[in-house]
């Protein structure tokens, strides 16, 4: 299991997840190291004969909310679309990830679908990627 996207704020998490010996990289890892850098090594970290594969689970609200408002708790300085799209990418296309699922996004604080087809684009172009 690997945490993505924790906010830099949000250290008591960051130490309770350490604390299970779960890796975490936050926000500001993944602008320092670049998300497709790291989700590349992640991905190959999993391609090994003891693991039958890996599922992606997608929490919207990992999304800044300027971009992704319709999430019940958003929180300020979240991924940007093209840093999702970086990360995502390489983790879908690995032959050793089995699934993605996406959760959090909220339709009644979308009335528009603006959000909605943003986050649809956004795994849609890492999709691509693969």
């Amino acid at each position: 299991m690997r945490f993505f996207g924790i906010r830099d704020v949000f250290e008591e998490e960051r130490a309770e997840l350490a604390g299970l010996r779960i890796p975490v990289v936050t926000v500001g890892d993944l602008r320092e190291w670049g998300a497709e850098a790291l989700a590349r090594a992640t991905a190959q970290a999993f391609e090994i004969p003891e693991i039958d594969g890996y599922w992606v689970h997608l929490d919207a609200d990992c999304l800044d909310p300027s971009v992704m408002p319709a999430v019940d708790s958003p929180d300020p300085d979240g991924l940007l679309p093209a840093d999702l799209v970086a990360l995502l990418g390489p983790l879908l296309a690995s032959p050793s990830c089995v699934g993605l699922n996406i959760t959090i996004y909220d339709p009644d604080l979308d009335p528009e679908g603006t959000a909605g087809a943003l986050l649809t684009d956004i795994v849609v172009d890492a999709f691509a990627q693969s």
